[in-house]
Parts: structure tokens; C-alpha cells; sequence
């Protein structure tokens, strides 16, 4: 993120009296993927996904090729090979790159797929999902969330800085143009404005939670090329973090490119907004997000 600044020494306000991780060489990346030292033409893991993107289209085009040359050049009715049996032969023809890639750079999509899945059946985060929507510009796409009845939308800031149009999508709903009426680069929190709203329930924001070294949180929101992801996590400290009097929270779990403005959740209250991700030698990729009461701090702005 290009708005990183140097950190003064000041800690407080410590998770479970865990102390601050500091110090850290890795890079850091907002949850949209941007390398937040130096700017990149190509990360690392984009390179991997259009490694991954473009040996699935050559397992579909192969899978295609077989059943066309199979339909063209028919066998002998007494060796014809059952409809079935092509397209099993095409799935698992389409499935083997995907598999072998999975094993080579440890993606775990099918785990991260599944625990939303599981998730999504709560009753409690199929609700929370009819409140969280894609946040659309020229440049990308992240995740906000309706706080207000009125059409108030969270997001980050790095989303939507410099963007002439802002579009907001709701899965049920569909796509409203939003404004951008508020925002915070020192925190990057942004508050975006929908003329006319949809009826979806606005979130609430928690005005003083505690958080908790280990405790479980959830969080929803738009990964990769997937919409509606609902996954979950623990809570493993706090980080100075540059410009920023009070530390950012940590957060082991599976945060990725599109994460950006998801709202993460504990007893139902919205307790942060995901807006990075960085790499620590104890537990590797993890998130990182903005207390819920920064968030409190803009709506105050524009109230």
C-alpha cells in the first residue's frame, strides 16, 4: 500500500498482554494484493494464478478435443464407449492440472471452499452475507458491507482511492453506483454512500470489543475470483503498523486478494475491517485488521 509511513515507538492497548510483533522483514500486501513497499508488475501469486488459469484451460480445451474427435470419428457400434465414460474421462482430464497445481504451491482452495460452504449453512452468516457485497472500480474489486439502512457501505480506502466510479454489488440484490463520502488513509477505512440503498440489514459495529490471543473470529468476503466467501480464524496479536497510534489486530487465518474491506465478526458485531495481509516466521501468510472502533471514529464525520 502506497500510504505506509514510518511507525512511532508507541504501543498500547496490548491483546492478552501478548507483545507487539514488530520488526518483521517480510513484505506486506493489501488484501487486494498490492505490495505495500514497492509497487510490482507482477506478484509472485499472480504469476501462479495465471499459471493456474492457463493449465485449466488446457485441460478443457484437451477434454473438448477428445469428445469432438470421439463424436467425428465414431468407433464401431460393438466398441462404442458409453457417453458417461467420455465425460468422466473429461473431468478427471480437467481436474488433473488442477490437483497437481494444489500439491505444487499449496493452495488450499478446496479446504477454503469447504469451510465456507459449511459456514454458510449457520443461520447467523446467512444473514450477515445478504449485508456484504463486492465493491467494484476500474482498477479491481474488494469487499465492503452495509452499515446503515440509509445505504452507508465500510470499505477500505486503498479500494477506492482515486477512482472515478464506484460500483457496489450485492449478490441478491444486484449493482448500485456509490460516492465516496468519508475516508481515513492513515487507517485506510473508507465510507461509501449508495443513492438508492437496497433493503438489506445494516451490520453492527462494536464499540468496545476485547481481542483476544486465540479466540475465534469469522469474516466474509469476495477472495480471488470468488464472491461470498464466509471463512474463520484466530486472533494471534497485535502489530505496530505505520502512522497508526493503536496497533493492528492479527489474524491467522486463509486472507487473500479481494479480502479487502471484509467485515470480521465475533458474537455477532462486527469487531474489524480486513485491509492487508503479511508474512510472519511463526505462522507464515496471515490478515490484518482495523478495530471496529476506527470505523465508529469516520461515521462520526459525516453523521
Amino acid at each position: 500500500m502506497n500510504h505506509e509511513e514510518h511507525k512511532d515507538d508507541e504501543e498500547t492497548n496490548h491483546v492478552n498482554h501478548s507483545p507487539a510483533i514488530e520488526g518483521d522483514d517480510s513484505l506486506a500486501e493489501d488484501a487486494n494484493g498490492t505490495d505495500t513497499l514497492e509497487e510490482q508488475e507482477l506478484t509472485q501469486e499472480e504469476i501462479e494464478q495465471e499459471e493456474f488459469r492457463q493449465l485449466v484451460l488446457e485441460a478443457q480445451r484437451e477434454a473438448l478435443a477428445k469428445e469432438a474427435a470421439l463424436r467425428d470419428n465414431p468407433q464401431p457400434r460393438k466398441r462404442r464407449v458409453p457417453r458417461w465414460i467420455v465425460w468422466l474421462m473429461a473431468v478427471v482430464l480437467l481436474f488433473q492440472p488442477v490437483a497437481f497445481l494444489f500439491d505444487i504451491y499449496s493452495l488450499p482452495a478446496i479446504e477454503f471452499l469447504k469451510t465456507s460452504a459449511k459456514l454458510s449453512k449457520r443461520e447467523d452468516i446467512a444473514q450477515w452475507k445478504q449485508s456484504v457485497a463486492v465493491v467494484l472500480t476500474e482498477d479491481g474489486k474488494g469487499t465492503g458491507f452495509s452499515v446503515s439502512p440509509d445505504g452507508l457501505i465500510v470499505t477500505n480506502n486503498h479500494v477506492v482511492e482515486n477512482t472515478k466510479q464506484i460500483t457496489v454489488s450485492f449478490e441478491e440484490q444486484g449493482r448500485f453506483s456509490a460516492s465516496l463520502v468519508a475516508q481515513d488513509s492513515v487507517n485506510d477505512l473508507a465510507i461509501l454512500q449508495i443513492k438508492d440503498p437496497p433493503d438489506v440489514p445494516a451490520l453492527k459495529l462494536a464499540e468496545s470489543p476485547t481481542y483476544t490471543r486465540d479466540s475465534k473470529v469469522r469474516f466474509i468476503g469476495n477472495p480471488l475470483n470468488f464472491f461470498g466467501i464466509a471463512n474463520e480464524g484466530e486472533l494471534i496479536g497485535e502489530s505496530d503498523w505505520a502512522g497508526r497510534d493503536v496497533p493492528i489486530i492479527l489474524l491467522d487465518a486463509p486472507v487473500y486478494r479481494g479480502n479487502s474491506g471484509s467485515p470480521v465478526f465475533q458474537d455477532n458485531e462486527v469487531i474489524g475491517v480486513v485491509f492487508a495481509i503479511t508474512e510472519l516466521d511463526s505462522y507464515g501468510k496471515v490478515g490484518m485488521f482495523i478495530r471496529s472502533n476506527e470505523v465508529l471514529e469516520l461515521l462520526k464525520e459525516i453523521e
